[in-house]
């Protein structure tokens, strides 16, 4: 996932100083770094239970990104993008990851 985000928008938490009152805004902030960090902690489970809250940490990022930001900017485009990407990606990448977790 990290290699589709080619801008590295979703790479790393939100702050204020980047995005001014993004915390107001956006109230259950989740970025890829904090997705692997959760994986690795194995806070999201294992089997389809897990894969779920995989992607509905996935979904959460896009729809915190719709919210904060423009219908029409760019970051918002390139969230519809990676979007339209992830039904692909999360069938083997989530799958894989989670089986790895496992071991």
């Amino acid at each position: 996932m990290e290699k589709i985000d080619r801008y590295g928008v979703f790479a790393e938490p939100v702050s204020d100083s980047d995005a001014p009152d993004y915390s107001d805004i956006v109230k259950n902030p989740i970025d890829l770094a904090t997705m692997k960090t959760k994986l690795n902690n194995g806070e999201y489970g294992e089997g389809t239970k897990g894969a779920s809250k995989l992607y509905a940490d996935f979904l959460l990022m896009f729809d915190n990104c719709r919210l904060y930001n423009d219908d029409d900017g760019e970051v918002t485009e390139e969230a519809a993008r990676i979007m339209a990407l992830l039904p692909e990606i999360y069938g083997s990448s989530c799958s894989t990851a989670l089986k790895k977790q496992k071991k």
